[in-house]
């Protein structure tokens, strides 16, 4: 008599889709921690959010949401662009992080050899990010 092991191929499946799941978070965490370090010494200025949008991320069982603020900002009379991106795993949080950004007046960190580097770091930001 042969057992039936799809419960167990299943339980393996499920654990390698969370297990990739979770390496992709950490990926977007880490990368955006290590740009945080990295931009916290470059030069300040001051830029305006031009618009952004809500993208919905699925993983098999698990979806989560990437909030993408476009901005505007200038250096040395030179007019560059950029985005900055956040996680978020409710649809409706997202949504209310890009409208309360829409329009606002922001600090940009940009690099000082390479000014199309930018960054946008919360602690720069009068009160954080918006709720």
């Amino acid at each position: 008599m042969a057992i039936d092991d799809a419960p167990l191929r299943g339980l393996i499946f499920l654990t390698i889709v969370l297990a990739i799941a979770a390496a992709g978070l950490i990926r977007i965490f880490a990368w955006s921690y290590i740009r945080n370090l990295l931009a916290s010494g470059w030069s300040v200025s001051q830029g305006r959010v031009e618009f952004g949008n809500v993208v919905e991320q699925r993983v098999r069982y698990f979806s989560y949401f990437v909030a993408t603020v476009h901005y505007s900002y200038s250096v040395s009379n030179e007019y560059y662009s950029g985005a900055f991106q956040r996680v978020f795993l409710r649809e409706n949080s997202a949504d209310r992080f890009v409208a309360a950004m829409k329009d606002q007046m922001i600090f940009i960190r940009s690099k000082p050899s390479r000014p199309d580097r930018s960054a946008l770091l919360k602690e720069d930001q009068p009160g954080g990010w918006p709720a």
